[in-house]
């Protein structure tokens, strides 16, 4: 990388973390301080209507509260189907119960592939550092499709549970089946080749299954099921297609992920969506969400 470009993507990563905030799309509003100093016991005297400290009538908390925080609800609805790790675990496959098969030659061919992917750094420096982390990637989607958490509410959940369930669904499928044998826990593909240098610091996780991949994959899945189920909506289908592939890309493109990473991490996504369908909560937030595209 030349001079002029490194100082280049260095600025642009300087302006991008500094405007965090308002690129990463937070869930609710940054909380701001406010101040209350003044005894106001001692300058305003409470209506005669009103008891001596509630508000009458009570006041109703509003039905859309924190989105990030509130997917929390859908994701109880899904792992209350017992079922559900046995049924993924087994898209594993036997000969893949190790994430990387023991063949050398297709470890070797997996760690060449993460190699020759690294020329692309250049022209993605910037797209990678951006979606490095939850809120970067979920900005994209907001963009391509002008979803506006005010003005679609119930599709901006619906993408906050998707990746709060594929979140889960990833850091399981992670630490495999049997915690015990740490033969499920795979190696990034820096810890196998010296000879590849991370863009950025790895996160503290396994590298088999993708959670990149797996999350942004789940959230294409449930937009084109609410924004994309239409007849004619093939162009918008592709489209959310493409970026979840991208997202899972940049990943190997950066060094913290093998080809098969991304691949079992798609696969995983397809297979787990009409699990979550069958939770009925989730089956009408998708429904409301279609009513917003």
């Amino acid at each position: 990388m030349g001079a002029a470009n490194m100082n280049m993507n260095m600025n642009m990563n300087m302006n991008m973390n500094m405007g965090g905030a308002a690129l990463g799309l937070p869930s609710v509003a940054p909380a701001q301080v406010r101040f209350n100093t003044a005894d106001y016991r001692k300058l305003v005297k409470n209506p005669p209507q009103w008891p001596a400290l509630a508000v009458t009538p009570a006041p109703k908390f509003p039905e859309r509260w924190d989105p990030d925080l509130r997917s929390y609800v859908y994701l109880n609805e899904f792992v209350s189907r017992a079922a559900w790790p046995a049924d993924l675990v087994t898209l594993r496959g036997v000969g893949a119960a190790k994430g990387l098969p023991d063949a050398t030659a297709i470890l070797d061919f997996q760690l060449r592939a993460v190699l020759n992917s690294a020329p692309d750094r250049d022209d993605r420096f910037a797209e990678i550092l951006h979606q490095h982390d939850a809120e970067g990637a979920i900005s994209y989607f907001l963009g391509m499709l002008m979803i506006d958490p005010g003005r679609h509410p119930n599709t901006y959940l619906l993408i906050r549970v998707a990746r709060r369930i594929g979140e889960l669904v990833t850091m399981t499928l992670k630490n495999g089946p049997d915690p015990a044998n740490p033969t499920y826990r795979v190696p990034r593909p820096s810890q196998y080749c010296p000879a590849i240098v991370p863009m950025i610091d790895p996160p503290v996780t396994p590298s088999f299954p993708a959670g990149h991949a797996l999350e942004a994959t789940l959230i294409a899945r449930a937009l084109k099921d609410a924004w994309a189920s239409m007849p004619g909506q093939q162009p918008r289908i592709d489209m959310l297609d493409y970026l979840a592939d991208r997202i899972g890309e940049n990943r190997v493109i950066a060094g913290l992920h093998f080809p098969l990473d991304i691949e079992m991490g798609n696969k995983v996504a397809l297979a787990c969506y009409p699990m979550m369908l069958l939770g009925p909560q989730f089956a009408a937030l998708v429904g409301l969400a279609r009513a917003e595209s």
